[in-house]
């Protein structure tokens, strides 16, 4: 079972691993294909634009999901990771797959996206779907229930072109035998090593060849240029303590609190409403929806549960896998018609056939809770009075806003703008930009300071929005230019580089005579004897290792399988940090010695399959991008390129 594990945790297993990573980074681009102007589309897709907009939002969305992963994460590390035009590259293939679904005429209606969302638990209020929930967590994304639908049905149908290959490729038994065989392989081997680290303490070098050196190349030893950063903040924090919140305003809020949550009926029994709903179309007018309702309703009233009933004729498909609860329910959530009835039924009872524009309903109350008191004064008074001090707080933060944002275009420095909205200019001792601590770390501002209106002209930045409560202007205070570090600074990196050097040129001068050796016919004794080390042995090597180095490892695994008893010719690499070795194999035990149970094969089978369906399915994308009518302007997706 131990080979069984190595096999799936192997080189299969990583490119199953790639391929589901890969539509999680590319997918949720519905909505994005909007039109724009000319320069702001970097992309014609089938017809559809991609706008520098799209692109640069979906970015700032990678990014900011990577910073909460990885919070100490280097700013430009992220920044040189997460690129535009890979972004871009991945909403080109999406909607790609998305013409290619259309055109196969596949389908997922809106009815079918409406019952997956009544499934989803962020929409959900103890267990039930809500409609406020819904629309709240929507807006809070800046997006609205119809868009919303239109872009999940088209990620199904995605979805729906995607599992066509990857979901319909087999493997076979012989297939996994023999992946078993190779993946599951083990090799012996000789081998010895050329250091280069062992070979350059052998070497020393002088301090007149250090300081010829230092001279020879003194721009690789410069100290980078250093700024001094003078900054102004803004920040709702800083107002709290100017506003004050007296006990009768705290009680006015309270009675306009009060006012609204007794009009939704906050406080009221609360109700468990289920109902069945009969719509109206094409194929039935209003006077066949209430037969088909009072056939549902005899349906009950004859001992069927009205769960089960609801699942036979409902045409509220969410509703209606639930036994058609729609959960607690509040004032103004449904149509008046359904709230007078609800508030006539008795717990346990099913109404009378009630029209409303949706349709004609049977509604089923089937739990009162007993009314609770509203929160009083003392039980909010804590709250209210916090929220004022907010939200005045944030309106004096807009008044100076508004007031910075023209200070720093009339004045030549910080201090004048910032003496009149209240705040302190703070700078910076030396600093390189680039590992500048926050706030100055933060990427709108370091785009800030390297823009050419603060670095090059020396001007004030524009006000910088950080989040909707904290704003920030910067402006270069002093500038001290790259200058020559000190030969005592750099001399043992010239010294250790040097030394490097020497033994690179050694290991080079051995590296050819050991390949001589080896065509002349020599063994790896004589190798051995010429590099003046001993002979290792490893024992057991597998696919994908790292000991004694992944290159021999692979060029291990790439030589040809000698006859049994015999090793294989002596073969030369170079490892990454310049060290040589050479090795021969001298044993080769296949994998697959241990059979594996029919549930195991099964999984094996299985995941040998989804591999395949995965490289089928890139190689469908690539024949996409092909053939499909695709048009890049990558000049575009920065703002300051022009057409």
């Amino acid at each position: 079972m131990q080979e069984f594990r190595r096999f799936v945790r192997g080189p299969v297993g990583k490119v199953l691993l790639a391929a589901i990573i890969l539509p999680f980074v590319i997918s949720g681009f519905y909505g994005y294909f909007v039109g724009g102007s000319t320069g702001d589309v970097v992309a014609e897709v089938e017809g559809s634009k991609i706008t520098r907009g799209v692109v640069n939002q979906r970015v700032e969305r990678v990014r900011n999901m990577l910073r909460e992963q990885s919070p100490n994460m280097n700013p430009a590390l992220l920044d040189s990771f997460v690129r535009p035009e890979m972004v871009l590259d991945g909403i080109v293939n999406e909607q790609l797959i998305l013409s290619a679904a259309e055109q196969s005429n596949m389908v997922f209606s809106e009815k079918q996206v409406a019952a997956d969302i009544y499934k989803v638990p962020l929409f959900q209020v103890d267990g039930k779907f809500s409609e406020q929930r819904f629309e709240r967590e929507l807006r809070a994304r800046g997006m609205n229930p119809q868009t919303y639908v239109q872009g999940l049905r088209q990620d199904m149908l995605k979805e729906q072109f995607r599992a066509g290959f990857m979901q319909t490729d087999f493997s076979l038994p012989l297939e996994l035998n023999e992946q078993r065989r190779l993946g599951e392989q083990s090799r012996d081997i000789r081998y010895v090593q050329l250091d280069i680290d062992s070979l350059r303490k052998q070497f020393t070098v002088s301090d007149e060849d250090v300081k010829a050196f230092y001279d020879d190349n003194q721009g690789e030893f410069m100290r980078p240029e250093e700024f001094k950063v003078s900054y102004v903040e803004l920040s709702a924090d800083k107002y709290t303590d100017q506003v004050s919140v007296t006990d009768e305003e705290v009680e006015a809020e309270y009675d306009v609190r009060k006012s609204i949550m007794e009009e939704a009926g906050a406080g009221d029994a609360r109700r468990h409403v289920s109902h069945i709903l009969i719509e109206l179309n094409d194929d039935r007018d209003l006077d066949q929806a209430k037969a088909r309702a009072r056939e549902a309703a005899k349906a009950i009233a004859d001992g069927a549960s009205f769960a089960d009933v609801a699942a036979q004729y409902s045409d509220d498909l969410g509703s209606a896998q639930s036994g058609g609860e729609l959960g607690v329910v509040s004032k103004g959530a449904l149509p008046e018609e359904m709230e007078t009835a609800i508030a006539e039924l008795s717990p346990g009872t099913v109404s009378a056939p009630v029209v409303t524009d949706a349709g004609v309903h049977l509604i089923f109350v089937t739990q009162e809770d007993t009314a609770t008191a509203l929160p009083s004064l003392a039980d909010l008074s804590d709250q209210i009075r916090a929220d004022l001090t907010k939200a005045r707080a944030e309106s004096l933060l807009n008044e100076d806003v508004s007031k910075l944002e023209e200070l720093l275009y009339e004045h030549p420095d910080l201090q004048s703008p910032a003496e009149q909205v209240g705040v302190s200019v703070v700078t910076t001792d030396w600093i390189d930009l680039a590992a500048a601590n926050a706030p100055l770390s933060l990427p709108q501002v370091q785009q800030a300071l390297n823009s050419e209106q603060v670095r090059q002209q020396g001007h004030n930045s524009d006000l910088i929005e950080v989040d909707s409560t904290h704003y920030i202007a910067v402006r270069i205070a002093e500038d001290k230019p790259a200058e020559p570090m000190p030969l005592d600074e750099v001399s043992f990196a010239i010294r250790e580089r040097l030394k490097g050097e020497l033994a690179m040129d050694k290991v080079q001068q051995l590296a050819k005579m050991a390949e001589k050796t080896i065509e002349e016919g020599g063994n790896l004794e004589s190798v051995a004897t010429l590099f003046d080390v001993e002979i290792a042995e490893q024992e057991g090597l597998q696919r994908g290792g790292a000991e004694p180095a992944m290159e021999v490892v692979n060029g291990a695994f790439s030589a040809p399988r000698a006859a049994e008893g015999d090793a294989s010719p002596v073969s030369i690499t170079r490892l990454g940090n310049g060290s040589v070795v050479a090795y021969q194999v001298t044993s080769v035990a296949d994998g697959n010695a241990e059979p594996l149970s029919a549930a195991q094969q099964q999984a094996a089978l299985i995941e040998l399959g989804n591999v395949e369906g995965q490289r089928n399915f890139r190689q469908v994308v690539a024949l996409l991008r092909d053939e499909g009518d695709v048009e890049l302007y990558p000049s575009r997706l920065s703002a300051n390129q022009g057409e």
